[in-house]
């Protein structure tokens, strides 16, 4: 028999309503809630109030790691989560903790080392390279011939639309201040990371580099077993990239995005980011193309339930399809989190993330050559 591992969850907002608990529910030879926290006390109320047993509850995610019923912790709230894994794993919690885990190299380092030192899973929440189209994808890789060409698009909605589907809670309760310090912290990892470029860019680096792109970079890094060597860097329209560059409502658009490189066998990388505030519906693709044939990978929308990726192929056999089936990649990754505790073999780990995240650096840089942007922090040492 399976043991359970008791859990102790910190966000509670959309990702986990739409995705960590309906899957944890379907998991429920595997895990356990022990414990929830959200600084909305009317929303820790009302999930608690749906889940089974005798759940704690706090406003202080704190409480969870010094729970001695919890076994792991999973961190579902946006933004960085390199304060809350290093105390998860100080307290001995084994660590789930959604993308970014962190800002800088350093911290996604130490946090590797820390995790290591005392036997620990860290995973970070890259669910894409969890779909299960992905085996046969590399299976089929030499068939495609000498490769030219890796092309990722993700064509990015306003976040309205995307969630018409669900039935998300929030409550308008969360106390004033309350994000002060991670806004001060993440103000703080970014200077370390790239210096003080001008304020667009640092948000650049945060909100789109490190909250989205940085999925395409762990798809790449784990499809081919390295990331490309950066060639260039493009962004468009210029004329509303402004200081206050968001996804806000408030906030001027983010513009839309390329980076090119090559792998080391040659291959040309593609990842192109796309701004599309009034499309219908998100898209995301992988296209590998070769001599031989060529594969693309149609990933879902990230708050949509129950569906995975499909994968068409175009080969000497013709073309063909191959599913899925039913169980998405946050599916999976939450099985494979609780494999990595019962075994210690974690495919997403600490060390994966500082890879993305020195690439998501150079990739910044690349993006404002053409603009006269010159990099401080870590993005500079590499340059030495």
């Amino acid at each position: 028999m399976t043991a359970k591992v008791s859990l102790g969850i910190i966000g509670l907002g959309t990702i986990a309503q739409t995705q960590h608990l309906p899957n944890i529910r379907d998991l429920d030879d595997l895990y356990w809630i022990a414990s929830v926290a959200d600084i909305s006390p009317g929303l820790v109320a009302a999930i608690a109030a749906d889940l089974p047993g005798d759940v704690a509850t706090s406003q202080d995610w704190h409480d969870v790691c010094a729970n001695p019923d919890v076994d792991a912790v999973l961190l579902l709230t946006p933004g960085g989560h390199e304060v809350m894994t290093e105390a998860a794993l100080v307290a001995g919690k084994h660590v789930f903790a959604e993308k970014p885990l962190c800002l800088t190299v350093a911290a996604a380092t130490r946090l590797n080392t820390l995790a290591r030192d005392r036997g620990l899973v860290l995973q970070v929440g890259y669910m894409k390279p969890h779909e299960s189209s992905l085996a046969e994808l590399r299976r089929l890789l030499d068939r495609m011939g000498d490769l030219r060409l890796v092309r990722h698009t993700v064509y990015h909605p306003e976040r309205e639309p995307q969630l018409a589907h669900t039935s998300v809670l929030s409550f308008d309760d969360v106390p004033g201040g309350a994000h002060a310090g991670a806004a001060q912290h993440a103000a703080e990892r970014t200077v370390e990371a790239v210096g003080e470029p001008p304020r667009q860019w640092g948000r650049l680096y945060r909100d789109v580099l490190q909250g989205s792109l940085i999925h395409t970079v762990s798809l790449v890094r784990l499809v081919f077993g390295d990331l490309p060597a950066i060639s260039g860097g493009r962004f468009w329209p210029a004329a509303q990239f402004g200081p206050d560059v968001g996804f806000g409502p408030d906030n001027t658009d983010p513009p839309s995005l390329q980076v090119t490189g090559m792998l080391g066998d040659g291959t040309r990388v593609e990842t192109n980011w796309l701004w599309l505030p009034g499309y219908p519906v998100y898209r995301e693709m992988l296209e590998i193309v070769g001599t031989s044939g060529s594969m693309e990978l149609c990933l879902p929308p990230p708050y949509v339930r129950a569906q995975a990726a499909e994968l068409t192929i175009r080969d000497g056999d013709g073309l063909r399809h191959h599913g899925g089936g039913t169980d998405s990649a946050f599916f999976h990754e939450m099985v494979a989190f609780h494999a990595a505790i019962a075994k210690g073999l974690v495919l997403d780990d600490a060390r994966g993330a500082a890879a993305d995240t020195a690439w998501l650096q150079d990739a910044l840089q690349a993006l404002g050559a053409g603009d006269g942007v010159v990099l401080g922090g870590e993005a500079a040492g590499r340059r030495r």
